[in-house]
C-alpha cells in the first residue's frame, strides 16, 4: 500500500510536469503580445490564433487520443506525444515567419490534447470516488502553474528566439521524466505477474458509447464554455488593462497574473470544496456565476486591493470548474473506467473547439477592440456553463 501511494504521486508529478509544457509554451506570449505582433508581422486576429494554435489539435485529435488510450495505454501514447511536442519546441526555436511559429504552436499542443482526453482515465486508475476530482485538479494545476509562470517571465527574456530555447529545454527534461517515471496502473506498477487482464474494447464500441451519452455532450458544452472564458481572459486582459486603463505593459501582466495565480489554487481548492457538498451541481453552477461576473467587471474596478482580490477569485472559480467537470466523466455509470478515454476525448475536443472557435473567430470578430462589451460576452459564457452544471446528474450523495 505505501508503496502504491508513492507511485500514484509519482505518476501525478509525471503529468503535471508534461503538462506545464505545452501550456507554458502558449502562456509565455500574452505579456509580449506587442512584440510578437511587430517581430512576425501580424494583426490583432493573427496573434489571437496564435495564441490559441495549440488547441486547433486538440479540435480534431482528442476522441482519437481517448481512443489510442483505451486501446494501447496511456504511457506509450502520450509519450509518443510528448516528442512530438519537443520536436516542434524545437524548431520553432529557429522560425523567421508567422507560420512556421503558427505550426510549431499547433503540433506543440498534442501533449496537451492527449493529458486533457485521458485525465479522468489516468487519474481513475490510481484514485477513486471524489479523490477522481481532486487528483484531475492536481494534475490540470500544472498547466494554470505554466499559466502564471508564462505571464509573469515572458518579459523576462532578452529575447523572443531565448524564451523559445528554454522552452525547449524545460520540454525535453519533462518528456524524460514521463517515460521514466510514469505508470499506466497499480497492476502496472506491480512486479507480480499480471493474470487474466481483460481485453481494451474495440475502438468503434469505445467510440459510439462516448458519443451516445448525452451527459459527455452537457460536460463537453459545459468545458467548452470554460475555456472559452478563460482564452478570453488571458489573451486579451494585458491588452485591455493597457488600451483602457492606461496601464504599462509590465503592470498589466503582473495584474493579469493574479488571475493565473487564482487559476492554480482554484484547480485544486474548487474541487475540494465541491467534494463536500452533497449535490456538486449546484456548487459548480454556483462557481460558474462567480466567474461569469468576475470576468465581466473584475478587470474594470479601481486599481487596487479590491481589484486584485476579484480577479483572484475569478480567476480560483473558472479554474476550479475545469477538473471537477472532468471528474464527473469517469464517474458517469454509463462510461465508467473502461470508457473513460474515448469519452474523456469527445469532452475534450468541445472544450477545445470552445477555446479556439470562440474568442478569436466569433467574440473578437464581433467585439474588436472594444474590451467592455468582449468581456462581459466572455462572461456570459459562464452562465451557459452554470446551466450546464444543472442538467448533469447528481454526484456526491453516496460517496
Amino acid at each position: 500500500m505505501e508503496n502504491r501511494s508513492w507511485q500514484a504521486v509519482l505518476v501525478v508529478v509525471c503529468v503535471v510536469v508534461l503538462i506545464f509544457v505545452p501550456n507554458f509554451a502558449q502562456y509565455q506570449l500574452s505579456p509580449i503580445s506587442f512584440r510578437i505582433m511587430d517581430e512576425f508581422g501580424m494583426n490583432a486576429v493573427q496573434f489571437s490564433a496564435l495564441f490559441s494554435a495549440a488547441m486547433i489539435t486538440g479540435m480534431v485529435v482528442s476522441p482519437v487520443a481517448g481512443l489510442l488510450c483505451d486501446k494501447f495505454g496511456a504511457r506509450m501514447t502520450i509519450g509518443i506525444g510528448a516528442l512530438i511536442t519537443l520536436a516542434a519546441l524545437v524548431i520553432r526555436v529557429f522560425a523567421q515567419d508567422y507560420l512556421t511559429v503558427f505550426l510549431c504552436m499547433v503540433f506543440a499542443g498534442v501533449t496537451a490534447t492527449f493529458l486533457n482526453s485521458n485525465m479522468p482515465k489516468i487519474m481513475g486508475n490510481w484514485f477513486s470516488g471524489k479523490n477522481v476530482g481532486i487528483a484531475v485538479g492536481v494534475g490540470i494545476s500544472g498547466s494554470t502553474l505554466s499559466m502564471a509562470v508564462g505571464m509573469s517571465t515572458g518579459m523576462l527574456f532578452s529575447s523572443t528566439r531565448s524564451m523559445f530555447a528554454f522552452t525547449a529545454v524545460v520540454a525535453a527534461v519533462a518528456t524524460a521524466l514521463w517515460w521514466v517515471g510514469f505508470r499506466e496502473s497499480p497492476k502496472d506498477a506491480s512486479s507480480s505477474p499480471k493474470r487474466d487482464e481483460p481485453k481494451p474494447p474495440p475502438l468503434l464500441e469505445c467510440l459510439k458509447t462516448a458519443v451516445k451519452s448525452r451527459n459527455i455532450w452537457i460536460i463537453g458544452l459545459g468545458l467548452a464554455m470554460n475555456m472559452a472564458a478563460v482564452m478570453s481572459i488571458m489573451t486579451f486582459m494585458p491588452q485591455a488593462l493597457v488600451s483602457v486603463r492606461g496601464l504599462d505593459e509590465g503592470a498589466a501582466g503582473a495584474i493579469t497574473s493574479i488571475v493565473t495565480i487564482g487559476n492554480l489554487v482554484g484547480s485544486i481548492a474548487i474541487p475540494i470544496i465541491v467534494a463536500r457538498f452533497r449535490d456538486s451541481r449546484k456548487a459548480l453552477a454556483a462557481a460558474s456565476v462567480l466567474a461569469g461576473v468576475g470576468t465581466a467587471f473584475a478587470w474594470q474596478l479601481p486599481d487596487g486591493i479590491v481589484m486584485y482580490a476579484a480577479l483572484f477569485l475569478t480567476g480560483c472559480c473558472v479554474s476550479g470548474i475545469m477538473p471537477a467537470l472532468l471528474s464527473f466523466v469517469v464517474q458517469l455509470p454509463e462510461i465508467g473506467q473502461k470508457y473513460a478515454g474515448s469519452a474523456g476525448g469527445v469532452a475534450a475536443s468541445m472544450q477545445l473547439a470552445g477555446a479556439v472557435i470562440v474568442p478569436t473567430y466569433i467574440l473578437t470578430p464581433l467585439f474588436g477592440g472594444n474590451f467592455i462589451a468582449f468581456y462581459a460576452a466572455a462572461g456570459a459564457l459562464c452562465l451557459v456553463m452554470a446551466a450546464c452544471c444543472l442538467l448533469l446528474p447528481k454526484f456526491g450523495e453516496n460517496e
